[in-house]
């Protein structure tokens, strides 16, 4: 099956770009209340890695220097290409991640000229190339590369392509020689950028996946940890389907078309044996890529992405629960809801439909809620009878008191 098609069962392209866009929002106004983000600033890579920074409890948020970086200066060719004369220093972060032991990467920017235009003129045509090609993984992939810069080639250790979880958004490539190198590297590229925000926003991986089973390629030995694994499997999965539209399209000296779909078939068999490790979604995504069903399985109904999740014992309808202090939450278009907590580091957690419902009971007001009025108002909003309403309820609890989001001082 295509993988666009798998990939829009799971989300839609448009809807996943803007539950990751409600995380980051929700971020910003955590750190710097009263920041407001807007689609430019939370799709901007550098944003987002400041913003992915204090998340992990590495200092703050500047709204004025998320606006200085947004500002740099990008041509849009059918991807946004970094331009700026100062795109070297507003880059930093993404070019010393990516680069080899001892090399320096330099972007190419309007600073170098005609050598910058050519390159420019050669990924215009790669993005072309790509779309006539293939069309709807295009349009599925594109959509979470917000940002493409062109490396000098003597300055980029032999890079070809490359991006960076710690900095979702942006892909680098080597200045270009076809077309085709440009179109390979954006579905090469886009599908880990497409993996970064499924990662973000729904069901992959989670704490234990460090504690995993690493993997070893068979083509250079080296071994990858789970996250890696999971990547590079969909990567060369896009890859391999890009194959079977391109014809006899000439291919770029470092092409890895050819190679894609026996390397997608031995990760994918290897993840296949360790499914239990991945959660539910990337479990859904990798059979339905390895030839299997893309509809939901009991198991992976939409539930919160909270850990340990017991149910309560038989609450009292007098029992007080109340929102803590520094809990924070933002509705996505979609429906979903992100809740985060200022601690240190800060943490977020995406809820389900009841959890969301019960959180958005303090919307209007912090004031503590009795089960029994929350009961009520689930009553008449759900269509369903007291009894139900009472079960759902308390498993919506449960999950937001193990988070810590709602307290109830009364239940201890």
């Amino acid at each position: 099956m295509s993988t666009h098609v798998v990939h829009a069962a799971l989300v839609p392209a448009p809807v996943l770009v803007d539950e990751r866009r409600t995380l980051y929002r929700l971020a910003a106004e955590m750190f710097a209340p009263g920041t407001e983000l807007s689609d430019n600033l939370a799709d901007h890579p550098i944003v987002r890695y400041e913003i992915g920074r204090a998340l992990a409890g590495h200092g703050g948020v500047d709204p004025a220097e998320l606006t200085r970086v947004a500002s740099m200066k990008v041509r849009d060719v059918g991807v946004l290409v970094a331009s700026d004369p100062a795109a070297a220093e507003v880059l930093e972060a993404p070019l010393r991640i990516v680069a080899p032991p001892g090399v320096r990467p330099e972007p190419l920017t309007e600073a170098d000229g005609e050598r910058f235009e050519r390159a420019l003129a050669i990924v215009a045509e790669g993005v072309l190339l790509l779309g006539k090609f293939a069309p709807d993984m295009a349009e599925d992939l594109l959509a979470h590369v917000s940002m493409l810069a062109v490396l000098k080639r003597e300055t980029s250790g032999g890079l070809v392509s490359a991006s960076s979880r710690y900095v979702p958004g942006i892909v680098l490539i080597d200045e270009p020689v076809l077309p085709m190198d440009v179109a390979e590297a954006l579905v090469h590229e886009g599908a880990h950028e497409k993996f970064f925000d499924l990662a973000i926003a729904k069901e992959f991986l989670d704490v234990n996946a460090e504690d995993a089973d690493y993997f070893e390629t068979s083509w250079s030995h080296v071994r990858w940890p789970l996250e890696q694994t999971f990547a590079a499997w969909h990567a060369y999965s896009c890859l391999a389907q890009f194959t079977l539209s391109i014809g006899a399209e000439q291919c770029g000296a470092d092409s890895l078309l050819a190679k894609a779909s026996g390397r997608a078939g031995e990760i994918g068999t290897w993840l296949l044996a360790h499914e239990n490790d991945l959660c539910a979604d990337a479990r859904r995504l990798l059979h339905a890529l390895m030839g299997g069903s893309v509809e939901l399985s009991g198991e992976a109904v939409a539930r919160s992405q909270v850990d340990g999740v017991t149910l309560s014992p038989e609450i009292s309808q007098d029992l007080h629960f109340h929102l803590l202090p520094d809990v924070r939450y933002k509705r996505a278009a979609s429906g979903r809801m992100v809740a985060g907590r200022a601690s240190q580091p800060p943490q977020m957690f995406w809820l389900d439909d009841d959890a969301s419902w019960t959180l958005d009971q303090w919307r209007n007001d912090r004031a503590a809620k009795t089960f029994g009025w929350m009961i009520t108002r689930a009553v008449e909003e759900w269509q369903v009878d007291a009894a139900v309403a009472a079960v759902r309820l308390r498993t919506a609890l449960d999950s937001l008191q193990s988070s810590s989001i709602v307290g109830s001082p009364e239940a201890h």
